[in-house]
């Protein structure tokens, strides 16, 4: 029996789209350090409830609020990061969150909704689910899922930053 999965055309679809070295940037990297770091603040409870809360939503309104665009040579599809609002709308409101923990929730509601997008358009084409999430990172360095949690973590701590020289103190949500 694993003779025919290490054999069968979606495994080799799989090992080839992990091999790719714009999956690596954009994808496994990302997720290998938004995974360890949700853990860690997993263990260590420091992912409020609150927050897991606002993190459903906002995985909700990215989902409803991705679009693809379709061109002859090349489909796109465009996603909202409704988190890396969220965690600016905390800090305006002068609640802390970790710029770790807001990398790895960005990363992973990004990823989610580009997974979910990318199964959904391949059931709607009729088009084979061995490889539905080959694009998934396509761009490398250059991907949403690889740049946006980075800027979204940076906002997080520089907002931080200035807000804490002023004097003024973060609620923990």
């Amino acid at each position: 029996m694993l003779d025919e999965l290490l054999g069968s055309p979606a495994y080799q679809t799989f090992v080839n789209y992990l091999s790719c070295p714009e999956t690596r940037v954009a994808v496994l990297l990302p997720g290998v350090a938004s995974v360890a770091i949700l853990a860690y603040h997993a263990r260590a409870g420091k992912v409020p409830r609150r927050l897991q809360l606002l993190w459903v939503l906002a995985l909700a309104v990215s989902y409803c609020c991705a679009r693809w665009e379709l061109t002859s040579d090349m489909e796109q599809l465009y996603i909202y990061s409704a988190f890396s609002v969220v965690c600016l709308l905390l800090l305006f409101r002068r609640v802390y969150v970790s710029p770790a923990l807001a990398y790895a929730l960005t990363f992973l509601s990004l990823w989610l909704v580009d997974v979910t997008c990318a199964l959904s358009r391949a059931l709607e084409c009729g088009a084979p689910l061995s490889g539905f999430y080959v694009g998934v990172g396509g761009a490398g360095a250059r991907d949403a899922l690889f740049l946006l949690p980075l800027l979204t973590a940076a906002a997080v701590a520089y907002a931080t930053s200035r807000i804490e020289a002023r004097g003024e103190r973060l609620a923990v949500l």
